[in-house]
């Protein structure tokens, strides 16, 4: 996150026109591109707002897919099955398509991505929880605490969610890793608004042009996306 506070140079300055398609020489250690921008401070803060972005929607995912399952959960066997039904018709459904249908009604922007990605990634949360949930609600340690007495809130606090965290925690990390991927894929099609915005699916479209001429262009974004992916297998709770 660092890229939103501190980059070499403006990541959307043309300021080095007479340097465009140079290599990585001091100080731009990834090359100036054909616009005479600094590569590095692009990749810098692409990093920043893929992460960013990123997580948003995958907490926008998680809190539509948990609204979900508790209407889900419910007593009603009409909206339980009417979830379930909307639920699976979304696994079908592609995030590029749902990002165009939004788009008719909001302003092309990042912003609009955010609301895509949460909204396509919720059958895959969903269901994860979903089994996750039952398999929690039926456990021994459960049962135990309801057969003393325990209310549905002591039940949830000291039975349910100190085993639901670290599993949660899995989820989430899945979810923030297609988050990461899908807002990419979205930007790098174009549907990120303004063509200048520096996130690494929107640099790698903007410098694909360019792999003929200087191919680390393309190559930097690329491996940091790569890089970011890796790193979520190692988050922690």
């Amino acid at each position: 996150m660092l890229g939103f506070f501190a980059t070499p140079f403006d990541p959307y300055a043309q300021a080095f026109l007479d340097k465009s398609f140079s290599g990585g020489e001091w100080p731009h250690l990834f090359g100036v591109d054909k616009l005479g921008r600094d590569a590095l401070s692009r990749v810098w803060l692409g990093a920043a707002n893929t992460l960013s972005y990123a997580f948003v929607a995958s907490m926008g995912t998680l809190a539509l897919s948990g609204f979900l399952l508790w209407l889900e959960r419910g007593r009603s066997r009409v909206l339980s099955e009417g979830v379930r039904a909307v639920v699976s018709l979304g696994v079908g459904f592609p995030v590029v398509l749902l990002g165009l249908l939004l788009m008719v009604f909001m302003e092309r922007e990042p912003e609009t991505l955010i609301w895509a990605i949460s909204i396509a990634t919720v059958p895959l949360a969903f269901r994860q929880l979903r089994v996750l949930w039952i398999e929690q609600d039926k456990a021994v340690y459960t049962e135990a605490s309801r057969a003393v007495g325990g209310s549905s809130w002591h039940v949830l606090r000291y039975s349910i969610w100190p085993n639901l965290r670290p599993q949660l925690l899995e989820i989430w990390k899945l979810v923030f890793a297609v988050a990461i991927l899908e807002l990419s894929s979205l930007s790098f099609l174009g549907l990120g608004g303004d063509p200048r915005w520096a996130e690494l699916g929107a640099i790698l479209a903007d410098q694909r042009k360019s792999m003929n001429l200087q191919p680390m262009l393309v190559f930097w974004p690329g491996l940091v996306l790569s890089f970011l992916l890796w790193q979520t297998r190692l988050l922690r709770a």
